[in-house]
């Protein structure tokens, strides 16, 4: 497992698992190739994960994603097949000895439902608060926009209950693009799966790692045509896609996978017709 990007601990926080229609994941690419790699269920579904990254460099705590949440209902669990424990950002930083109240900063790459549902928590109470109350939030003002005012192509995905409360409570930060979060910490803004998805880099003098999330979100993806049905802008994936993984192949970028069931992370180079993967590192079940 990768143990430190400079200063950075990394942590992968294992929330929980669900499955989603394999032939949206993958687009126009035909089953009898997908399901080679990504077998399908009865209902055409494919396992997905919910990988969370953790950074610490002992003065900042970092969040990337926030797992489905616990808030869910039954039938939405059995809609996605979701598998994950009754807290499960909880149990996953348990893992490492790290609280909730830990976390000072929660990046989000966009809002769809299984990136951000675990933005909020139910109390006792029943009333809706933050599951890190010592955190700010990190939202590209552009996918904030997006998530508040969904267009009907991608109303399904936008859920605001999971984070519409931010905006009252003075814990959000709206970001431009490729901005700069901390020292070592920044986004890259892609736009073809949603309006202002945002890329989470960490780096160093010696390694740089990217939080890929849904511009490449399983393994298999790192082949050019194979881009997800769910993407607004099939061909704006295609040339962000192109670019970013010409530029990872040349630099050695490690890319970190949100939602590949079986692969943490991996390094690529070129070949010759896509690339082939120079390093990976698997997932321990």
């Amino acid at each position: 497992m990768l143990k430190n990007i400079g200063k950075w601990k990394v942590f992968a926080l294992e929330t929980g698992d669900f499955r989603l229609d394999g032939g949206a994941m993958m687009g126009s690419v035909p089953k009898v190739l997908w399901e080679k790699t990504n077998p399908s269920d009865s209902l055409n579904r494919i396992d997905l994960a919910l990988r969370c990254l953790l950074l610490d460099d002992g003065e900042n705590c970092i969040l990337i994603e926030t797992g489905m949440g616990s808030k869910i209902s039954d039938d939405f669990k059995n809609m996605f097949a979701i598998k994950q424990k009754e807290n499960p950002i909880q149990s996953a930083l348990k893992r490492f000895n790290y609280k909730q109240e830990d976390i000072s900063h929660v990046i989000l790459t966009h809002l769809h439902f299984d990136h951000s549902g675990g933005i909020l928590d139910i109390n006792k109470e029943g009333e809706l608060v933050p599951a890190f109350p010592n955190a700010t939030y990190f939202i590209s003002e552009a996918n904030w926009t997006s998530g508040m005012n969904p267009s009907p192509r991608d109303s399904a995905s936008y859920l605001d209950y999971n984070y519409s409360l931010l905006e009252s409570l003075g814990n959000l930060k709206l970001v431009q693009d490729n901005s700069m979060i901390l020292d070592g910490i920044s986004t890259i803004s892609v736009n073809g799966h949603t309006v202002g998805q945002q890329l989470v880099k960490v780096e160093d003098a010696d390694d740089v790692l990217i939080f890929c999330s849904d511009l490449i979100p399983l393994k298999s993806h790192i082949r050019l045509p194979w881009i997800m049905g769910y993407d607004l802008n099939a061909a704006l994936t295609l040339k962000e896609k192109t670019n970013f993984l010409n530029q990872a192949a040349d630099e050695g970028w490690w890319l970190w996978f949100y939602h590949d069931p079986n692969t943490v992370a991996l390094q690529i180079e070129k070949s010759a017709k896509y690339y082939d993967i120079v390093k990976e590192i698997r997932r321990s079940h």
